[in-house]
């Protein structure tokens, strides 16, 4: 079964919460953090403790470790609350105006995670291969079908976007 896409603005996303299978909190959504050069989501900043926002640790989850329950309208990770206690954090007061990709790198591989500008062509395809397989709920023998799927999905994200044309007078 085919999941259908799933469309929602970045600004309802905000404040959602994110919890573990268990369903403790692990805090909420503050915002979403765009790589523009590879059209897809670097990472989410989640705030995780605190009170009225005033003692709360900000962190940066990368986008692939985070499920989304629709029925809940909350993101899933699976991790003990005790990881993400431990995990490096963000100073929400003095935000970067760049991001620096060896401080983005160590959040990736403290949660596991391979940076996704670090990943060969292969290993992406077999990653994308892998939750389409999960999402039409691991059907049996369909591997080279997901397989050849992925790699259409990646060769049509790198093709390079038509500009617009514009009118002239």
């Amino acid at each position: 079964m085919k999941v259908p896409p799933s469309i929602v603005s970045t600004q309802k996303l905000q404040m959602y919460d994110v919890v573990n299978p268990a369903g403790e909190d692990l805090g909420q959504v503050q915002t979403l953090m765009m790589d523009m050069a590879n059209g897809r989501i670097a990472f989410v900043v989640v705030a995780f403790g605190g009170t009225l926002g005033l003692t709360d640790k900000w962190f940066a989850l990368p986008w692939e470790i985070l499920g989304w329950s629709p029925a809940d309208k909350k993101f899933i990770v699976n991790m003990p609350r005790e990881v993400l206690e431990k995990a490096p954090g963000l100073n929400k007061k003095k935000w970067p105006a760049e991001v620096d990709l060896s401080w983005l790198a160590k959040c990736y591989e403290y949660y596991g995670c391979t940076p996704y500008w670090e990943e060969n062509p292969e290993e992406s395809t077999r990653k994308l291969a892998y939750t389409i397989w999960e999402q039409e709920n691991r059907p049996e023998g369909k591997h080279l079908e997901h397989y050849y799927r992925a790699e259409q999905i990646l060769a049509e994200a790198k093709k390079p976007k038509p500009k617009a044309k514009s009118a002239k007078r």
